[in-house]
Parts: C-alpha cells; structure tokens; sequence
C-alpha cells in the first residue's frame, strides 16, 4: 500500500492571504502556562466523549530516551512535510535537527467514545442533528455545532495541539465506539508560504489523499508501526490518542500535574477522571484515592493549603441532597438580584449563626434561563461555603462541568473559602455559551453570548458574584451595618467633587475588593463603589449597601513611583488605554477616553460595571477617582 505522507493545498492566483490565528489565543488568553492550554483541552475534549456510566482515563506519556524516533522512522512521519516546515514563511522561530531522535508527547483518553461520525464528510454534515466529531476535530476551526451542550464551544480548543509543539504538527489516532478498525491522520498549521516555487496554505494534513481532500490512513501495517513507534498502549478500545511531536520545553512533568490538580480536582475528586501521567517505567496516578497523598508528599510550598481546598472539595461532594440550605428562585421574567428576599427569615438568622460559628454551609440556589424566542428554563447552581483562618485572602473556584473557569472571581474576603458548582444543563449552557476560546473567562459580550439570553448578563453576574454577596449576606447582623465586615479592605482614593491629598496604592496583582469610600469620606457616609481584583486590573461597580449612584465618574491611573506624585510622572509608554494590552468592557454605561491614562464615565443603570485589564503585574498600580454627582437608583 502506499505510505502515507503530508501534503498541503496550492493556493491560486488571487486568494485572500489569511494567515492563522487562532494560536494566539493560547498564547495570551490562558492565566498559567502551556501546559495549563494542554491539559485543560484535552481533558477537556475527554470528558465531553466520556461514554455514560464510565469513569474516563487519561494517559499522559513524556517519551523517554529510549522511547523516542531514530533518524529513520522520524523521517517516516515528516515526509513531505520538511520543505514546508523549512520554509522561510512558515512562521517557525526555533531549528529542529532532526538529525537528533524525535521525542514526544503521548495524551491518550480510555472510556470515550472515539472520534465518530463519517470521515469523508467534507461539511454538510453542518444541517445534521448528530455532531460528526472526526469533521470537527480534523476539518473544521472556530465553528462549533450550534447550540452544542459539551464544554467547548469556539472549536479553536484543539488548535492548542499544534501550538504545543515546535514544529506546530500533531498526530491523532482514533478507535470509535462498536467499531474495530484504527484511523490515523495527522495536520499541521504554519503559515503561508513558498515551497519548491509554490505557494501554499497553512494547513497541511498527514494522511491519503484523493485529489487535495485528506482521507485517514486505515491500513493495519501501518498503524501497527506507528502504534509500536509512539509507544500508544491502546489496544483496540474506543478513545482518541493524540501525539505531539518535539513538544515545547515548557511542557515539564511536574507543571502538567499541577495543572491537573488545579483545573480538574473536583471531577478527580469524584472518581468521574483518572489521570496517569507517566515517563518510561515511572508513573503516577492521580485519583480520588492517590490525590491527597500525592500531594502530601511534594515538596510544594502551598501543599497544605492545596490539600485544605482539597479536602474541602471532598466535602462539598459528599454533600446529600437533603444536607443543602435551598434560596427561593429569583422572579421570572426580571434581572435576578442578591437580597435577603432570597432567604426565609427564620433560615438566614440561622444560617448567619451557623456561619458565625465557622460551620461549612452548603446551598442549592434555583436560577432561571431564558434563550431568546424560547421558554424559561428552570436551573440551578450549588455554593458551598467554609471559613479558613490560614489564608490570607479570599479564594473561590468556580466550577463548569468539571472544568474550573480559573479567570472568574469575585471575592477576596480574608479567610473565606467558596466552591461555586454549575452541572445542570441550562445554566451550563449559558455560562459555556460566555466563556472566552481558552474557557477561563465568562465574558458578557462574548460574539457566541450576546443577544443569545434574555437577561442573559444579569444571571451570569449573578451566578459570578454569589461568592461575594453569600459573605456579605451572611456577615450583616439582624440591624444595621457590620463595621468589621469591611476591616481587611483596602481603600482607593474617592472625591466626592474635590481631589483627596492622598492616595492609596493597589497591589501588584491587582486591586484587592474595596470599598471605595476615600480618605476625606464624612464618617457615617455609606460607601458607594465597590473595587475588585481581576487579573492584570480591576472591576469597578456600585457597592451593594449603595443607597445612591454617581451620573459621572472621572478616572485616572498611573504606576507607582519612588518618589513625586505618580499622576504626574506618568507617562504613555507605561500604557496607553487606547493600545494593547489593556483591554476595557463596559456594561451598563459608556466611556471616553481624554488622555492616556485617563476616562469619564456616564453610567446608565445601577448595576454598571467596568472592568480594565492588561496593566503590568510587575508594578504598582494607583487609580484617582472623582465622583462629582450622584443619581438616584
């Protein structure tokens, strides 16, 4: 039979040159690393596949020295493939000698379903109601199925593959679900280029091939020599291996065990996912029996932290139905709010005495959805909730389907620990529907969220802000305000229609939840915005003990200096809001920039918001904030 090769498409005369993208968003968006990239998509991508009632495996294999590719067989994988990655275009920035053994990354699912559907389908498979997972894994890139329920959305996920690698190549071998045979193919992403006097696209597929359409290898000699080659342990049971050839240097052992713990611990924690990361005759598992013991016996300075937040998740899933504290369901039809309106009388007294005496609280929380031209949807979310003396600062971990959305937070109350768990399928739905191609952010004017939900911004922020109004709930007496709830903010100078003489710094990670009340504040005056920490800046909203809010608001930031008033040295190479990085989104208001460093601010309704991003973590960060007038809610 004839071999199988790479071979990449000839562009015509007069194509629009578009070189890929979609890489870049696992290079900037992901808060971590690649390996953090890596794992999220294909534990990811796993579960989605997961067949009912079977506890999905994932095996990681680093190759060892003498796992991996001699000269020979290393060319048997390249072939036709190394004029384009030698290419002066290809967009490659580090050499390969492959005169030296090829090693790679193995990332192998058990207890999946496979890649299924009709290989040979070259798109119409769009007007079907069955999703074709092999069109979609190998032919398609950022047009996922409309209305898809899994965890991925943008299908851009698995393009983190090629960007893992140095050569931006990657191998995938399937066995569907009922079926014996093995199908082989294999895709590369560079960019345009010339090669032997042509011009070609980006993307290159390995495989056969009729005319330019790229068909999966299927001969049983040839998977037999790849599957001994790459070291894949399946031996004919449904599930995707994926092989990553020359993976990048970051992609260590000991990182991509911590991004497992990190992003995955509550389904590990659960026995629904087992991973095994293993390199030559080393291995280690991870599961709901080893977990804790694994990481007891590191040399992690956070280890005990770690297993704190661990043992805590254990407990949140052992929780019985009847162990769950439940809310009234917010009304129908209208912006879903956090209010006391929410609890029974005589449950909150009880609760904020349970909570006070520093006992874990679980709750059930009933939270509508409403997609557009349809019925409201019944839903819900569970908060569990526990005070830890140990940490410094607030934590909260917010949970979609097994996946921690890592970018989402929105309390940072000293000692305070939330697990926010969304699995019912509506609400899954919307907030998956928010979530940026990396799945580490809900977005409210995400392209794939906007104008998708009626209301569809006031339930995302009321399932993102729970952790924050649950302990501002729980920490208010019967009458009046708590003056100790507030005692480990920070505060950011605030004028009420005068500059103050002073101000304040924010840390380097961001700002921490303020109340923003200001030096000169009178005593007695109730705050009125509220600051909180996101990564790389900070999200600026009314306080919720607000009685009135500001018509205008007048900003200005600049890094921290040594000496001298930092306003004044600031300068636009610093940043410029304007330019990238710095990134700004609006809800319920509008903006305009008057210098680099610097915005007005009209509001529009009482629940804005303003979130930047994008400044230095490395420094110090001031923000002036003039508040002039104020308008009734």
């Amino acid at each position: 039979m004839k071999q199988p090769t790479w071979n990449f498409r000839q562009m015509s005369r007069g194509e629009i040159n578009v070189d890929p993208i979609e890489g870049e968003f696992f290079s900037t968006e992901i808060l971590g690393s690649l390996s953090d990239a890596v794992i999220r998509e294909a534990i990811q991508n796993s579960l989605d596949a997961g067949t009912p009632g079977q506890q999905v495996k994932i095996v990681i294999t680093f190759s060892s020295p003498d796992q991996r590719l001699d000269a020979d067989a290393t060319e048997r994988y390249l072939r036709g493939l190394r004029e384009h990655l030698d290419a002066k275009e290809s967009g490659l920035t580090n050499g390969i000698d492959y005169e030296r053994p090829m090693d790679f990354l193995l990332i192998e699912d058990f207890g999946t379903r496979g890649l299924a559907g009709d290989f040979r389908d070259d798109g119409n498979q769009d007007d079907a109601e069955t999703k074709n997972d092999f069109y979609y894994f190998w032919r398609n890139i950022g047009r996922a199925v409309e209305g898809t329920t899994t965890r991925g959305r943008w299908g851009l996920g698995k393009t983190v593959f090629q960007a893992a690698s140095r050569i931006n190549s990657f191998f995938g071998l399937t066995v569907r679900q009922n079926e014996t045979r093995r199908l082989l193919m294999g895709q590369s992403v560079l960019k345009i280029h010339r090669a032997n006097g042509q011009r070609y696209a980006p993307y290159g597929y390995f495989g056969r091939f009729e005319d330019d359409f790229a068909l999966p290898v299927e001969d049983p000699e040839h998977i037999d020599r790849f599957c001994r080659d790459f070291s894949i342990r399946r031996n004919g049971e449904p599930g995707l291996s994926v092989i990553i050839p020359y993976p990048d240097e970051e992609i260590e052992i000991e990182s991509v065990i911590r991004s497992v713990i990190n992003q995955y611990f509550f389904p590990l924690l659960s026995g629904d996912l087992v991973v095994i990361v293993a390199a030559g005759a080393n291995q280690q598992v991870l599961d709901e029996k080893t977990l804790l013991t694994y990481i007891d016996g590191t040399d992690w300075h956070d280890r005990k932290a770690l297993i704190r937040r661990l043992e805590f998740a254990k407990w949140c899933l052992s929780q019985p139905d009847g162990a769950f504290e439940r809310l009234k369901e917010p009304s129908e039809g209208r912006a879903p709010k956090w209010d006391e309106a929410l609890f029974e009388t005589a449950q909150l007294q009880n609760l904020r005495s349970r909570f006070e005496a520093g006992e874990r609280l679980a709750y059930y929380l009933p939270l509508w959805v409403e997609p557009k031209k349809k019925e409201i949807e019944h839903s819900h979310f569970k908060l569990f909730l526990e005070r830890d003396a140990l940490i410094d600062k607030g934590e909260d971990y917010f949970i979609r389907d097994g996946i921690t959305v890592t970018g989402v937070s929105s309390q940072r109350q000293k000692g305070m620990r939330v697990i926010v768990s969304v699995a019912d399928r509506p609400l899954s739905r919307l907030l998956g529907d928010s979530e940026n191609p990396a799945h580490t952010e809900w977005q409210e004017r995400s392209p794939k969220f906007k104008n998708r939900y009626n209301l569809g911004p006031a339930c995302l922020r009321f399932v993102k802000n729970s952790p924050r109004e649950m302990i501002r709930i729980h920490s208010m007496p019967a009458e009046g305000r708590d003056t100790k709830l507030l005692r480990d903010l920070f505060y950011v100078d605030l004028d009420l229609g005068k500059e103050t003489k002073t101000d304040r710094k924010v840390p380097k990670d961001g700002p921490g939840v303020g109340s923003l009340g200001g030096a000169d504040t009178p005593t007695g005056t109730p705050p009125r915005l509220l600051l909180s920490r996101v990564k790389g800046g900070f999200r600026l909203s009314l306080h919720p003990e607000a009685k009135v809010y500001p018509r205008t608001i007048e900003m200005e930031m600049a890094y921290d200096v040594r000496q001298g008033n930092p306003f004044r040295l600031y300068r636009p190479y610093d940043f410029d809001l304007e330019k990238v990085p710095i990134s700004i989104e609006g809800v319920g208001l509008t903006y305009r920039i008057v210098q680099p460093n610097g915005m007005k601010v009209t509001t529009e309704q009482p629940d804005f918001q303003l979130t930047i991003t994008g400044f230095d973590l490395n420094r110090d960060l001031k923000i002036k904030i003039i508040t002039p007038q104020d308008k009734n809610p």
